[in-house]
């Protein structure tokens, strides 16, 4: 877990999703694996509707109760900021909505929190200095220059044992690299899911969270 040893891999779940109570948290608990669960706090309890779905199916996100069932099976939580969006690209008042007030509702419900991961893995340095200043002290995204910019790997469906080893080890170099930029071209085009929806959604969103806390 962050911050206990010098070297080793950190396993996390962004977006908060409710498979990783249902799936996840049984299979960790066998192990004896822990891991850092990364919620998208304007969106818990409710369905993955800021995202697009190509299928119409939507996925649900945990609601309280399995966070803190999550909580009391060794799991660490951490914000994926309130509504999921780029980060680097948002106005400082923006800004601190997402940080401080995805930390603040986090913290009024379970304690202490953290973590941040930063959505498409998308950090800049006014983006760094806010969650120093909001009060993280790990960030998961960026290029690995200290504990709020620590180097994150995906890992999707489509990965094998052999491309899993490369993302843990980082070699070959040549093939790590392959791997981080088809991390990077993913990201990318996912950010589609924010250019898709209407910035009236966003706002209505964070009037609701602001009226519920």
């Amino acid at each position: 877990m962050p911050g206990e040893r010098d070297e080793g891999i950190i396993l996390t779940f962004d977006d908060g999703e409710e498979n990783i109570y249902r799936h996840a948290l049984p299979i960790l608990r066998e192990f004896g694996v822990r891991a850092v669960v990364f919620l998208i706090v304007g969106y818990i309890g409710e369905k993955n509707t800021w995202d697009i779905s190509l299928t119409g199916r939507r996925v649900a996100h945990l609601d309280w109760n399995q966070i803190h069932q999550l909580k009391k099976g060794g799991m660490e939580i951490g914000s994926h900021g309130m509504t999921h969006r780029n980060l680097a690209r948002l106005s400082t008042a923006e800004l601190e909505y997402e940080l401080n007030g995805s930390k603040a509702i986090i913290e009024k419900e379970l304690g202490t929190i953290r973590c941040i991961s930063y959505p498409f893995n998308r950090i800049n340095p006014a983006v760094r200095r806010m969650a120093a200043r909001a009060g993280y002290r790990y960030g998961f995204g960026g290029n690995g220059d200290d504990d709020l910019t620590l180097k994150k790997e995906a890992i999707y469906i489509t990965d094998t044992r052999a491309s899993l080893a490369i993302k843990v080890t980082e070699k070959p170099p040549v093939a790590y690299g392959y791997y981080r930029t088809q991390q990077k071209v993913i990201n990318f085009f996912t950010l589609a899911t924010m250019i898709a929806r209407r910035r009236s959604d966003i706002v209505l969103k964070g009037q609701k969270i602001k009226e519920a806390s």
